[in-house]
């Protein structure tokens, strides 16, 4: 049961303000360059806004965090302060 709680309150520290800031940039940035080749790609006319963008949004939002987010410590540090 302490392995399980200190594994919460390890993927609590992830859980930020921040983070929430950066994977919402990253994913408006996707969404934009997505925009864009579709613009140069066929005009004005091809350009649409539809229910399958949650894929570009995801990933954008992952390299965003991937890209910008250092954590402080990783699991392992983690783990042996906190045994």
């Amino acid at each position: 049961m302490k392995k399980l709680i200190l594994l919460l309150l390890f993927i609590k520290t992830g859980l930020t303000i921040r983070n929430l800031f950066i994977s919402i940039l990253g994913g408006i940035a996707m969404l934009l360059f997505l925009f864009i080749i579709q613009f140069f790609i066929g005009g004005l006319d091809n350009i649409e806004w539809n229910n399958d963008l949650i894929f570009p949004i995801i990933v954008g939002a992952t390299f965003a965090l991937i890209k910008f987010e250092k954590p402080p410590l990783n699991w392992k540090e983690y783990w042996e302060k906190n045994k």
